[in-house]
């Protein structure tokens, strides 16, 4: 499988996240088994799925964040409110210039999910999947302490794409299950 381009911004920020060096390894979206394929293979946000499996609201830690502005990078971790789980790792390039100015506050404020923002103000957005890929789960054993999965970790690399063909977000999104 080809793997698909990621954008220049990301190699920098994947150094310095907690993925650093470590390769994806690149899949066809029909090898991603289950439950993967249901929260990953899709054309909406992630935030709303996770949100959906898991029964509970999704809320947001960042752990490092860098504005160039008008690009945002932030690696973040998504939690189930009720529990504190972890559900999901992020690392994403948010490209506020294609926001309209009333959101760009609350995305900077670094404390609401950027698809639960995108939902809640109504403008219209789609995913439109890059590219999925496997990781080692040892890559991520400080952010998911335990994987069910066993040795591998799924995700994607996917654009939040506004109605207008705007790019919103590129983001690397690595679910636990």
């Amino acid at each position: 499988m080809q793997a698909p381009t990621l954008h220049p911004e990301f190699p920098p920020l994947l150094a310095a996240s907690h993925l650093g060096a470590v390769p994806l390894s690149w899949i066809p979206a029909n090898e991603v088994p289950q439950p993967y394929q249901k929260l990953l293979v899709h054309d909406h946000d992630m935030t709303s799925e996770l949100a959906a499996f898991h029964g509970d609201s999704i809320s947001l830690t960042v752990l490092h964040s860098q504005l160039n502005d008008p690009i945002y990078l932030r690696e973040v971790t998504l939690h189930a409110s009720s529990s504190g789980t972890t559900v999901e790792y992020g690392v994403i390039e948010i490209l506020l210039d294609s926001f309209p100015p009333e959101l760009r506050p609350r995305i900077l404020a670094g404390d609401t999910p950027l698809g639960t923002i995108l939902t809640t103000s109504g403008l219209p957005f789609r995913s439109e999947p890059q590219g999925f890929f496997t990781i080692p789960s040892q890559t991520l054993e400080s952010i998911f302490l335990q994987s069910p999965s066993g040795k591998i970790l799924f995700g994607r690399y996917n654009h939040l794409v506004g109605d207008d063909s705007n790019i919103f977000a590129r983001i690397l999104e690595i679910l636990p299950y």
